[in-house]
């Protein structure tokens, strides 16, 4: 299964296992800030502002890589999880 964009409530969800959150008040205009606090609860580390036009916005390929590298997470095990999760999630509805 090849890469595909994420919708941002995805994408979210699957940088929550890289502990990073998201700030939905700390964008400028709609945008939401995804943060990797160096420490649980600060608000200090690295960000990465990312386009917010409701939970449904399609974020580009393109761009959850730049996250990925913001934020120090591998490609390959990053695509590779979700590619194993989307066929888990295919197999348990046939």
């Amino acid at each position: 299964m090849p890469k595909h964009p994420f919708k941002l409530r995805e994408l979210i969800s699957a940088l929550k296992g890289y502990g990073i959150i998201s700030l939905a008040k700390r964008g400028k205009g709609s945008e939401r800030i995804l943060l990797k606090p160096k420490e649980p609860g600060s608000k200090k580390g690295p960000q990465y502002p990312i386009k917010d036009h409701g939970e449904g916005t399609e974020i580009p390929i393109p761009v959850v890589n730049a996250v990925l590298r913001r934020f120090g997470i591998n490609e390959i095990e990053f695509w590779g999880k979700e590619i194993k999760s989307k066929e888990e999630e295919s197999s348990k509805k046939s």
